[in-house]
């Protein structure tokens, strides 16, 4: 037994070998001979070599590709057609004997078709490549298709079929991929309408519950559309139904589908590894985006990502709930549930979601319906340019049970990043990689569902989202390669910040022990942001520096709802003052001094609005109260010499510190503009590093006229004498105790100026920052599919690749 069983697996290798040894020499034959169309023994036998997905990227090399298409084209044209066609075919018969051959025809288009969209619709245009993918009149590729899965009869069908629609081939292999997503025993289970079964006593009873609770959560979504405006309901007697049909192929349950619905058991992974593969290839006919620099990218110019986020693309519903859901109800921390497959099936979906909600224009959370009660678009607004059903669906989402759904899911996800650290089983759970991903699926949810932000906020414990962001930001601040990272998470809590219900949840105690050297200390999670952002500023990589506004920005906004803050992080908050008054930083760009303004609002609302409770805080300023009178009694005299002793009379300034539109250049990462926060005034051009800059009457005026010096010196000015009176009478040895039960004690009441207005900077939607999130997910995504290479970095325009290399 033991002699077969090794012949078997001897032979299993040989036929391996000869099976790759056909294939390169097919592929050499592309490259290097004219191939007729008409010479079926060549493709029929091409087509049929078993060949596995990483031998068919190892084979054809970019610079094969290249070769082929621009010495070879005709070949290069027949494959493209040949393989568009079975697929084609495949979905018109989807007979079980053929799909070996159509996994083939998908690997070979998944890693010819980025060659060609390098000079595609984003790329430099090339006139073939435009009439093979998009030419529809006489002497389209039609011609070229030649033998297709299975006899004469359907090469006949197929060659009449597209000579009857003459569909462009970017527009047929987009349309196959999304079908095949969905193909009867390769992609999901046959299709099944639920039937109606007679239910018994004590399920009649459940369903009466169910159907009470959902009365309930009904009326308490409606309550939450009306404080969104979004209570006028339209109705429409034509559109294009929201609805998953048939629901039976959805992948899994969750958003938009019940588990009843299912027409297979939901945890199944036998279709997983062929998702995958047609996953890739629907990602490699959206890879536009890469080709286009990233000054002139347009999110409405490519017409491959068009047709796949159309109103007609084929099981488009089924496929945004099944991406989502795929992503949302995985557990990384099952055991035995999950394989490698699994694994890149939730990674992969979260990459396709990202790109297809990135393009078009934003989807509207209009409610409309059409008699039954179904949601619909309307035909008007499906056939507007720039129409993309997937962000349509996802401003749509309205009911709280999905909406908390989608948080748990992001909440359990995002929280792997730091529990699969921390196991104490190393063989339990699963550590995933694609949690950058996830953070650009949260920011369009954040952006464009109207509800979800209120929801979470209100519904949910924003607090489970807080700690892996910080926790992701604290473990990423000195990595070069993670500044996007870093970019992503502060927008997050900048976009947050701005809503008074987030400043008011953060108050809930932190006792969470994260796998890092986060510094000890007993307080909320307003001061676990506090303590993190005074980390990125005063220990993170230098490129970071753009983002000390937004850090500042974040701290103000939750200021007023700071209660009983922690012993570090006054203390922290006091040394940032410090640090920003700072001859080298004060002196580093001539606005440089709001990042004061802000930390001087920080104080402010504090003590104005959270003066009870908070005499850590008010302690660290008396203890530092000579570097708020410094810089009230600072004059152009003094300011020029310490300008002067610190950079010299005429020397250069080496870095602004308050520039926030320099160009980054990440090593081995998506290089590209630091965008823009999107906060009231950024837009203002601040001093230019690298420029001289001298202190001025006009500087003087300005820092003066902005810094809200006036709360903090009345505190001093009061508190000061009784602390050093406390001091007197024990002779000095004072326990630092005692002055804070002093302090705690003491009423500021009519002593403080009037409180002043609660100020909040909200982020607002521009085109700085859009571009950058296009930029940087694709940036990810380029990176995160290294194993198998589908993108050449060496033509990536959209952002800068650079290859380090290994050191002997």
């Amino acid at each position: 037994d033991t002699t077969d069983s090794e012949s078997k697996g001897n032979t299993g290798k040989m036929g391996a070998t000869a099976s790759r040894e056909k294939f390169s020499e097919s592929v050499s034959a592309l490259i290097e001979v004219d191939v007729s169309p008409d010479d079926a023994e060549f493709w029929d036998e091409l087509w049929k070599i078993p060949s596995g997905a990483e031998e068919v990227f190892d084979l054809i090399s970019p610079e094969a590709a290249r070769r082929l298409r621009d010495e070879r084209f005709d070949n290069l044209a027949t494959l493209f057609t040949q393989a568009t066609a079975q697929l084609c075919q495949i979905v018109e018969t989807p007979y079980n004997i053929y799909f070996d051959q159509a996994l083939n025809c998908v690997r070979v288009l998944t890693r010819i078709l980025p060659f060609l969209l390098e000079k595609g619709d984003l790329g430099d245009a090339d006139e073939n490549i435009e009439h093979l993918c998009w030419g529809t009149g006489s002497g389209a590729p039609d011609e070229k298709i030649g033998l297709v899965v299975g006899d004469d009869t359907s090469t006949l069908n197929a060659s009449t079929k597209y000579e009857e629609e003459q569909e462009p081939l970017a527009l047929l292999v987009v349309h196959a991929a999304m079908h095949m997503l969905f193909l009867p025993q390769f992609t999901c289970d046959f299709y099944e309408e639920a039937d109606g079964t007679k239910l018994s006593a004590e399920e009649a009873v459940e369903a009466a519950k169910k159907r009470k609770e959902e009365e309930r959560q009904a009326k308490e979504d409606r309550e939450a559309k009306a404080e969104a405006g979004l209570t006028q309901s339209k109705q429409s007697d034509d559109g294009i139904s929201l609805v998953a049909k048939p629901a039976s192929i959805v992948w899994a349950a969750g958003l938009g589908v019940e588990v009843s619905q299912l027409g297979f058991d939901g945890s199944t992974r036998k279709y997983d590894k062929n998702r995958v593969e047609v996953l890739r290839l629907l990602l490699a006919t959206l890879c536009d985006p890469l080709f286009s620099p990233a000054d002139e990218y347009n999110p409405l110019a490519s017409r491959w990502l068009a047709v796949a986020v159309a109103a007609d693309a084929p099981n488009s519903i089924c496929l945004f709930y099944s991406l989502l859901n795929t992503i949302l109800s995985f557990d990384p921390n099952a055991i035995g549930l999950s394989g490698d497959n699994h694994i890149k099936l939730v990674e992969l979906s979260a990459q396709i979601l990202c790109v297809v909600l990135d393009c078009g224009l934003p989807g509207s959370p209009e409610i409309v319906t059409n008699p039954d009660g179904e949601p619909i678009v309307e035909f008007e607004s499906a056939s507007q340019a720039g129409f993309n059903v997937f962000r349509n669906l996802l401003a749509r989402i309205d009911k709280g049970k999905d909406l908390t759904f989608i948080f748990n899911g992001f909440v359990r996800l995002l929280n792997n990043v730091y529990e699969a650290k921390i196991s104490y089983l190393p063989a339990t759970g699963t550590k995933l990689e694609c949690f950058q991903e996830l953070l650009v699926l949260l920011w369009k949810f954040l952006e464009e569902n109207p509800l979800f932000m209120n929801h979470i906020l209100t519904h949910c414990d924003i607090n489970q989202l807080i700690v892996p962001i910080c926790y992701l930001m604290y473990q990423s601040r000195r990595d070069p390669a993670q500044i996007g990272l870093v970019h992503i998470c502060t927008f997050i809590l900048l976009k947050l910040s701005g809503e008074r219900s987030f400043g008011v949840s953060l108050y809930k105690p932190f006792n969470t022990k994260l796998p890092c050297d986060l510094p000890l200390f007993s307080g909320s999670h307003t001061d676990l942001i506090a303590i993190t952002l005074h980390k990125l500023v005063v220990n993170g990589a230098y490129k970071l520096v753009p983002l000390y506004s937004c850090f500042l920005t974040v701290i103000s906004n939750i200021s007023p709802y700071w209660r009983g803050m922690s012993l570090v992080a006054a203390v922290k908050m006091v040394n940032l003052f410090e640090l920003f008054s700072s001859p080298k930083f004060l002196y580093s760009g001539e606005h440089a001094h709001r990042h004061l303004a802000l930390l001087l609002e920080v104080f402010n609302n504090t003590i104005q609005y959270q003066y009870n409770g908070n005499e850590h805080l008010v302690y660290a300023i008396i203890r530092r109260k000579d570097s708020f009178g410094r810089l009230a009694s600072l004059t152009l005299q003094k300011a020029q010499a310490q300008c002067h002793k610190v950079y010299g009379e005429h020397s250069t300034v080496t870095y602004d510190a308050d520039k926030t539109t320099e160009t980054d250049r990440i090593p081995g990462d998506n290089a590209f503009t630091t965008p823009k926060s999107g906060l009231p005034g950024d837009d203002t051009d601040s001093f230019v590093a690298g420029m001289p800059f001298q202190p001025t009457e006009t500087w003087l005026a300005d820092l003066k006229a902005s810094l809200p010096l006036e709360t903090v010196t009345r505190l001093l000015q009061h508190l000061v004498p009784v602390v050093d009176d406390l001091c007197a009478k024990r002779n000095g040895v004072v326990d630092e105790s005692e002055i804070l039960a002093v302090l705690k004690d003491v009423t500021m009441v009519g002593l403080l100026p009037v409180p002043h207005a609660i100020v909040i900077r909200k982020y607002q939607p521009n085109q700085f920052t859009a571009l950058w999130f296009t930029a940087f997910m694709w940036g990810v995504i380029f990176l995160r599919n290294q194993s198998l290479p589908m993108f050449d970095g060496a033509a990536i325009e959209l952002f800068q690749v650079s290859v380090q290399e290994d050191e002997d």
